[in-house]
C-alpha cells in the first residue's frame, strides 16, 4: 500500500484551502438577487425589486453597475440608462417635483425613446409604472387635446380675438375635469406659474 508523503499531504491541503477561499469568493451578492445560471436578475426585478434591494444599499450595487454607477462594473449597464437624473432619480434632476410641466421641453428635443418602456410610460406610452401619457395628452403622447379638434376663430368681451380649438362639445360631454389642472388651464386659483393654456374665465365669465 503506498506510502502518503508529508509534501504531497501539504500540497492536498493547500488545494483545499485554495478551493475554499474561492467558493467564498464566488457567493453571490444577497442583495443584488442576481442568478448566474440565466445571467440576469429575477423576474420582477424591474421596477420594484431593484429599487427595495437599492434603497440604502447602492454600494451593492457598484460591482455590477460601476463605482460611479455609469456602467463600469460587470453588467457595463449604466443606471442613467433609465434613470435619467441620476442613479436614484428616474426623471432629470432639473425637474423636480414638476415632471408633468417640465417634460415637454425634454420630448421635443430627445423624442420619447426614454419613456417608452415597461418600466416606464408603457411600450406604447399606454402606461406602465408610470402612468399612461393619455392620462394627459388627450389627442396622444405628443398632442394635449385630442385630434379631432379643428381651429375656429374666436373673440370673447375684453380679450383679443384669439384662435381656439373646438372644445364645446367636449366639455358638454365629460365635463371640465382633465381642463382644470396646474399645468393645463388652471384649477381657479391666481398665480398659477406652472399654467400652459389660458384660463377658461379669460373667455367664459
Amino acid at each position: 500500500m503506498p506510502q502518503i508523503t508529508k509534501p504531497s499531504l501539504a500540497l492536498a491541503m493547500l488545494c483545499c484551502l485554495l478551493a475554499l477561499l474561492l467558493a467564498g469568493c464566488g457567493d453571490k451578492n444577497s442583495n443584488a438577487n442576481y442568478d448566474p445560471d440565466r445571467g440576469e436578475h429575477p423576474s420582477g426585478w424591474l421596477p420594484s425589486g431593484h429599487a427595495a434591494a437599492a434603497f440604502g444599499q447602492m454600494n451593492s450595487c457598484t460591482p455590477c453597475h460601476g463605482s460611479d454607477f455609469n456602467g463600469g462594473g460587470i453588467s457595463k449597464v449604466a443606471c442613467s440608462q433609465c434613470h435619467l437624473g441620476n442613479q436614484t432619480n428616474v426623471h432629470p434632476l432639473g425637474w423636480g417635483h414638476f415632471a408633468y410641466a417640465l417634460h415637454s421641453e425634454y420630448v421635443e428635443a430627445n423624442g420619447t425613446g426614454a419613456c417608452a418602456n415597461v418600466n416606464c410610460h408603457g411600450t406604447n406610452l399606454q402606461g406602465g409604472a408610470g402612468p399612461s401619457c393619455s392620462s394627459c395628452h388627450l389627442g396622444g403622447p405628443l398632442s394635449a387635446h385630442p385630434t379631432n379638434w379643428v381651429r375656429r376663430f374666436t373673440t370673447a368681451p375684453g380679450i383679443a380675438p384669439t384662435n381656439l380649438p373646438d372644445h364645446g362639445d367636449y366639455v358638454n360631454a365629460n365635463g371640465a375635469a382633465r381642463c382644470s389642472q396646474a399645468v393645463c388651464h388652471g384649477t381657479g386659483e391666481p398665480g398659477g406659474i406652472l399654467q400652459t393654456g389660458r384660463s377658461c374665465t379669460a373667455c367664459h365669465f
